[in-house]
């Protein structure tokens, strides 16, 4: 009678339940296309690399040029990203608002100006 119930859960023991064993190759599968995806990608991005964006500033006839943004009181610089048509995106910051300017570091001039401002009050 031993015997039978010991054969009993042997069987019962190495059958695994079909759902686990689904998951377990459906697990597989998902890393075996995200390496493949992966290598896609860094392949791709290797064989089309993106052109760099550089600012050109003329330079003053000391070897360098002074490039100053009209900041306000108490205004500070949070970002500089530089755009593929020359200009300069930078995000001005106080306790109040914050700004966005289109800087045009060839010419020293402001092209455009997104101010935010302070949130409206909401009227009742």
């Amino acid at each position: 009678m031993t015997q039978g119930v010991a054969e009993e859960m042997a069987n019962s023991e190495s059958q695994t339940p079909k759902a686990l064993l689904a998951a377990v190759i459906l697990m597989g599968v998902l890393i075996i296309a995200a390496v493949f995806g992966l290598i896609g990608v860094i392949a791709y991005r290797f064989l089309h690399p993106r052109p760099s964006v550089t600012a050109t500033v003329p330079l003053a006839e000391g070897g360098f040029s002074r490039l100053a943004l009209p900041l306000g009181a108490g205004e500070h610089i949070t970002a500089v990203t530089a755009r593929p048509d020359g200009l300069m995106a930078v995000t001005l910051s106080d306790a109040g608002s914050d700004r966005v300017l289109l800087w045009n570091p060839e010419a020293g001039k402001i092209a455009a100006e997104l101010d935010f401002g302070t949130p409206a009050s909401s009227s009742p």
